[in-house]
């Protein structure tokens, strides 16, 4: 993977916390995907989300982030599958990610 691949997938907020998310579990539905990052959005503003936010959320996924992630080496999907899998990554991979997803989180007001 290049390294302007893989920053270019860490530059979308909904693909560095699906990434998280994965090193954390190994895999996933897109719905469920969808359901956390909702949830992690709707945390941030205090807001409820609705089926349809849920709905729009997995949408930017099939449509957007998933197929960026594939691209870029770091996850396995199927645009005809309802599961995503991390793939196997280099540790210093693993904890950019990581780094990254608590830097977001140590931004978040509280």
């Amino acid at each position: 993977m290049a390294d302007d691949e893989f920053y270019r997938a860490l530059a979308s907020s909904h693909r560095r916390r699906s990434l998280y998310y994965l090193l954390e579990h190994g895999e996933s539905t897109v719905a469920e995907l969808a359901s956390v990052l909702s949830g992690w959005e709707a945390t941030e503003t205090g807001a409820m989300y609705t089926s349809d936010d849920r709905s729009a959320v997995r949408l930017q996924l099939l449509h957007s982030h998933l197929p960026q992630l594939a691209e870029a080496g770091l996850i396995a999907y199927s645009s005809e599958g309802d599961a995503v899998r991390l793939e196997e990554l280099h540790p210093r991979v693993a904890d950019v990610i990581r780094q990254s997803a608590e830097a977001e989180r140590r931004r978040q007001p509280e």
